[in-house]
């Protein structure tokens, strides 16, 4: 059975179209309200806040909190990279698991596959490796003892991905250097610079590709004047040099001390075997 239409008839005209107008209104200011507070003025809502008027603030049980509960704890990947681990709470809210499902995530050191963990019933191995057959770790079944940099020993070739101290990263590697980043108010700069411009150049092309078009622009225009600039230094040292040679409407060349004949003319006139 299909359902039943309503009718031109029975729909009021003027409702709705006093509907559409007032939603058209609303919506209009909803926006010029958002435009008003743009998301990045918007501060940490964990322990409360307010957005466009409206208050915020945590609760547990019905019962209002002084403070929100945190949803990530700090970590740091076998690479030594910062990363945040999420924490998965009770129905309650009341205890979280600490983050073990990424704890018990593990990168192979002889693939590099990473973020796999043990299925349940079977033995902890590195995929990739198995199907590959890998001789340098035996198909993942090598449990060969060997020190990491960290001076931890281990067997086999699985080490976890995340650490929750620094000083445990087995592998760690030099991710800033001296290049900051273009753009005076980004985070990528100090101890946080990057190792090459070239890596600073895809870093502004990627998160700040209109400030450093505008930025490029803005270095050509001034090569361009201090190229003005020099041409024109050029041109009037050029001008100079041509004034100050003979016969170019400049002074007459100085004379010689002693006036009369350069001494090499006097003699070729005095030699009598000279044909004049």
């Amino acid at each position: 059975m299909s359902p039943r239409v309503l009718e031109t008839a029975d729909v009021d005209q003027e409702t709705d179209v006093a509907d559409a107008t007032l939603t058209e209104a609303e919506e209009r200011e909803m926006r010029e309200q958002f435009v008003r507070t743009p998301a990045q003025s918007i501060k940490d809502l964990t322990d409360g806040g307010t957005v466009n008027g409206a208050t915020l603030y945590p609760v547990q049980g019905g019962v209002r909190q002084e403070k929100g509960r945190p949803t990530v704890r700090q970590g740091w990947m076998w690479n030594g990279s910062e990363s945040t681990l999420p924490l998965a709470w009770d129905t309650d809210g009341k205890v979280h698991d600490g983050a073990r499902a990424y704890l018990l995530k593990r990168t192979c050191t002889c693939c590099g596959e990473s973020g796999f963990k043990k299925a349940q019933g079977r033995p902890l191995l590195c995929l990739r490796c198995v199907r590959r057959n890998c001789a340098k770790c035996a198909g993942g079944m090598s449990q060969v003892a060997q020190t990491l940099p960290n001076g931890k020993t281990i067997r086999g070739f699985l080490i976890p991905t995340f650490y929750l101290r620094k000083e445990d990263v087995p592998f760690p590697q030099r991710f800033y250097g001296t290049v900051d980043c273009f753009l005076a108010s980004c985070v990528r700069r100090g101890s946080m610079g990057f190792l090459t411009e070239d890596d600073m150049r895809v870093h502004a092309m990627g998160l700040h590709s209109m400030e450093y078009q505008a930025n490029l622009a803005s270095v050509a225009a001034r090569g361009n004047r201090e190229n003005d600039s020099l041409r024109t230094m050029v041109n009037e040292l050029t001008a100079q040099v041509l004034r100050l040679q003979p016969g170019n409407g400049s002074a007459p060349a100085p004379r010689r001390r002693g006036g009369g004949r350069p001494k090499a003319a006097r003699k070729t006139a005095d030699d009598p075997n000279t044909i004049q």
